[in-house]
């Protein structure tokens, strides 16, 4: 089975948010190399430099911000199109804690359900892992969290929990743990305060009974 990593990615044109979030993702791939040495595919959106250079990373440049959903659309076609079979989801400004037996077991759970997904939170797409075979029965409707729209990570996961419970896989986390929280974040690129985040997950539910 070949596995990859995907990261949607985006850079305010502020300097020092910039400089804080290119920071943030050196680091969370540094993590990512000493825990899963796996390929990393990310979507870049607004880069307009080179930000790492790893060679196990492949960068896909965006000149224009694509949104949250916008970036995960491109990341799944990215991914589809691949040779790759699973894809582990992580965002851009997430810090990855944990250590090396739980991120093998995490990667052996993987491994078990090869024609699956498997949730490692309940509802955000932060080591959530999606094989080929089910990304591919999914496409995320329009919409962004940015315009209050729905919430993408949490239709996705309700979505295929709703049509595919015998593919879902919870993970035993061990020690692993992706930290990040745009709601409390001052450095978040989308949220500071300006939508009612029950009446969003209203609407994504909502969505979902529609399925």
């Amino acid at each position: 089975m070949k596995i990859c990593i995907g990261i949607i990615s985006y850079f305010p044109d502020t300097d020092e948010l910039r400089k804080t979030r290119s920071a943030r993702l050196n680091k969370l791939i540094g993590r990512c190399n000493d825990l899963f040495n796996l390929p990393i595919l990310i979507v870049a959106q607004n880069w307009k430099s080179i930000v790492c250079k790893a060679d196990n990373v492949k960068v896909y440049y965006y000149e224009n911000k694509l949104g949250i959903t916008g970036a995960r659309k491109e990341l799944r076609k990215i991914f589809l199109d691949s040779e790759y079979d699973y894809i582990i989801m992580l965002d851009d400004d997430i810090q990855l804690a944990g250590t090396k037996p739980s991120a093998d077991e995490y990667i052996k759970q993987i491994q078990s359900n090869p024609n699956g997904y498997c949730t490692f939170k309940a509802l955000t797409l932060q080591l959530f892992a999606i094989s080929k075979e089910m990304f591919s029965k999914f496409e995320f409707p329009d919409g962004e969290i940015a315009n209050g729209d729905y919430f993408e990570d949490m239709w996705l996961i309700m979505a295929l929990k709703k049509l595919y419970p015998e593919k879902h896989l919870v993970f035993k986390r061990g020690d692993l743990n992706p930290i990040g929280d745009a709601v409390r974040d001052k450095d978040s690129t989308w949220f500071h305060g300006q939508f009612n985040k029950h009446e969003i997950g209203d609407r994504t539910r909502a969505m979902i009974k529609e399925l």
